[in-house]
């Protein structure tokens, strides 16, 4: 999707669109940022990669609106003291990670001590306790090794990464004040956009939130479901499978872009006949007709076994 003119810059693009979306990138929500966290984050980008770029054409179903709030119109990230680290490593030839180790290094050592008296503690190997332009260098260590888990140069791992902490308060401000509403939200275009998908009508709040965002951000109306109907359908499905006793193993996935449950089922004997199996396991119907779930058998083992 082109840039905006000087005109129109300022508006939203709103679109009405029949086509289908693009596959993207599911959204990792993580609430604290804990270290383990923000690697799985990266990691599950990566592995659910299987679409083009948020900025691309937008899978809608018909009848569903869309807004897109372009990158250029969002807030910029302002991290002065990693630029300065930036322009101190090329300058001096070292890597990056250890220019900026360094640097909240001799920043620890100079600020208020920490208690340094719990369980586990070693100066050797305990981070220090330090923010760096928002960013805890905690989070700023593990980005080296986002980076060579990603393939990526420190610098972009910072770039595409550093900004989760904060996108996680409003993606959590988003869930919380529309429990019923949302439908879904992924990350897109490598970490640097954002889709945003509503049962109905977009609310003007989170138009509001989604412009505090440093990215992309392309909000879709109209979808007719919500994330939490759609965990619904799925965990009814699940406990109705669970009680079968011709399931062996099962594992089900839903899909916040469509609304389909997608249910994979070993049986215990693989029947000749998987229409008539699948037809016998009485399926309950989700209470949103938006939302479809759809059953295939696998000859081997699912690993979820029915309690």
């Amino acid at each position: 999707m082109g840039k905006p003119s000087d005109s129109d810059s300022d508006t939203p693009r709103r679109h009405h669109s029949a086509v289908l979306d693009e596959p993207s990138r599911p959204v990792a929500r993580p609430l604290d940022m804990q270290r383990s966290r923000l690697i799985i984050i990266a990691v599950l980008a990566s592995l659910c990669a299987c679409g083009q770029s948020g900025a691309g054409p937008v899978l809608t179903v018909a009848g569903t609106e869309t807004i897109v709030l372009p990158r250029a119109d969002q807030p910029k990230v302002h991290r002065p003291t990693l630029e300065r680290l930036k322009r101190e490593a090329a300058s001096s030839g070292r890597p990056l990670e250890e220019v900026v180790k360094r640097y909240a290094t001799r920043v620890a050592a100079t600020s208020s001590p920490k208690p340094t008296d719990f369980e586990g503690y070693d100066p050797a190997v305990t981070d220090p306790d330090v923010v760096i332009d928002g960013i805890p260098y905690a989070e700023l260590a593990d980005l080296g090794a986002i980076a060579e888990s990603e393939g990526i140069s420190y610098e972009e791992a910072i770039d595409r990464f550093g900004s989760q902490s904060a996108d996680s308060r409003v993606i959590d401000s988003l869930a919380a004040e529309f429990p019923e509403e949302i439908s879904g939200v992924r990350y897109v275009d490598d970490q640097r956009g954002l889709r945003v998908g509503f049962k109905g009508a977009i609310p003007t709040r989170a138009i509001e939130l989604a412009r505090t965002l440093p990215m992309e951000v392309t909000l879709i109306g109209g979808k007719g479901f919500s994330a939490a109907e759609l965990r619904r359908a799925q965990d009814t499905v699940v406990s109705w499978l669970r009680s079968r006793p011709e399931v062996a193993t099962l594992m089900a996935h839903p899909d916040d872009e469509t609304g389909h449950v997608t249910v994979t089922v070993q049986p215990k004997v693989m029947p000749d006949d998987a229409e008539e199996f699948k037809r016998g396991l009485h399926l309950p119907q989700p209470d949103n007709p938006r939302i479809t779930v759809e059953v295939t058998l696998s000859a081997e083992s699912i690993a979820v076994r029915p309690q």
